[in-house]
């Protein structure tokens, strides 16, 4: 019985370190994700109920089973957070309300450095003026609990519309540094706010951030948005660099060829963040993390987490990302 028990074992191992190294050699390809892996936990229990049977002792308590179940249990927590997750999308789709309301609804005072035309409870409008001076251009961007779009300045260098439906809204602070202009753009401390999270009847978010800048400076954005929608099309920005750091949010960013070097951080947890790169371009995916699903079309991987695209170490323009998340979807594609 010991002997019939190895060769199962033994042939089990073969069978899946061969699917393996053929899928990391190239010799064929598997469309698999850890997220489909994981559906499949409880053959690992089935599993380890034979092992048992064919243990001599016909025991439970055997090396085989324990590991077995060892990664079972993991598997199948994954799975159950994975449908939470979403189901949890699907209702956002299907259109939720989330109310919190605070105690303190005093509304804090405007200190901004903005050109505030309109200030109610439902409408700003922020600008900061566009000078020749103005070479490279930082914009710091914080908020959530919104759906942020982005257009061109004709004007400005930057502009924000904000529509929302809580209280306290964002706040603009402008100052230069190193010759040029560094923005801060944010939402108020939630302190005494009603935060309305609502979705209109083509599931669209009720709040909306509407940002417009120049294409004039280089530009470094660095974003950290909460629950929320993002969709930037940056093609015909010079992007030198682009840090994305997210919560449960949906993100869809269209990168372009006019800088030769651009340099993107993703930090990211339960999102679905989706990149489009110009096909004029190289492009190197490092990514780090687990529990993800990748889609990455037309690229090769070279390395440990390492995805490039054909020609990537001579190519004259280049775009780095550099990913680091868990339970994260992450879709790369060419344009």
């Amino acid at each position: 019985m010991e002997r019939k028990s190895n060769i199962f074992w033994g042939a089990v191992l073969i069978v899946v370190g061969f699917l393996f190294l053929g899928t990391n050699l190239d010799w064929f390809e598997l469309n698999w994700s850890f997220r489909k892996i994981a559906e499949f936990w409880p053959i690992m229990l089935i599993l380890a109920g034979v092992a048992a049977f064919l243990n001599h002792k016909k025991s439970i308590y055997n090396a085989t089973s324990a590991l077995l179940i060892a990664f079972a249990i993991p598997l199948g927590i994954f799975t159950c957070v994975d449908d939470g997750v979403r189901d949890f999308k699907d209702d956002l789709s299907d259109g939720i309300n989330i109310d919190i309301d605070d105690f303190d609804d005093d509304d804090d005072d405007d200190s901004s450095n903005s050109d505030t035309i309109t200030n109610d409870r439902n409408k700003q409008y922020f600008a900061v003026e566009m000078t020749p001076d103005i070479k490279e251009a930082t914009l710091n961007l914080k908020g959530g609990a919104a759906e942020f779009d982005l257009e061109e300045s004709k004007n400005r260098l930057f502009e924000a519309t904000t529509f929302l439906q809580f209280k306290g809204g964002y706040t603009l602070e402008e100052e230069k540094k190193d010759g040029g202009k560094v923005i801060d753009f944010g939402m108020k401390d939630g302190k005494g706010k009603n935060f309305h999270f609502n979705f209109d009847e083509d599931n669209n978010m009720d709040n909306d951030v509407l940002l417009k800048l120049s294409t004039a400076p280089v530009w470094t954005i660095d974003m950290g948005i909460g629950a929320g929608e993002v969709d930037f099309d940056l093609s015909n920005y010079k992007v030198k660099k682009l840090n994305i750091e997210t919560g449960a949010a949906s993100i869809d960013i269209k990168l372009g060829d006019k800088q030769d070097n651009t340099a993107v951080d993703i930090n990211s947890g339960v999102a679905s963040v989706k990149i489009k790169v110009p096909e004029s371009v190289g492009c190197e995916i490092k990514m780090d993390g687990a529990l993800n699903a990748k889609d990455f079309d037309d690229f090769e991987k070279v390395g440990n987490g390492v995805w490039q695209t054909k020609g990537f170490n001579t190519a004259t323009k280049k775009i780095t990302l550099n990913v680091d998340s868990g339970l994260s979807s992450l879709k790369v594609d060419r344009y």
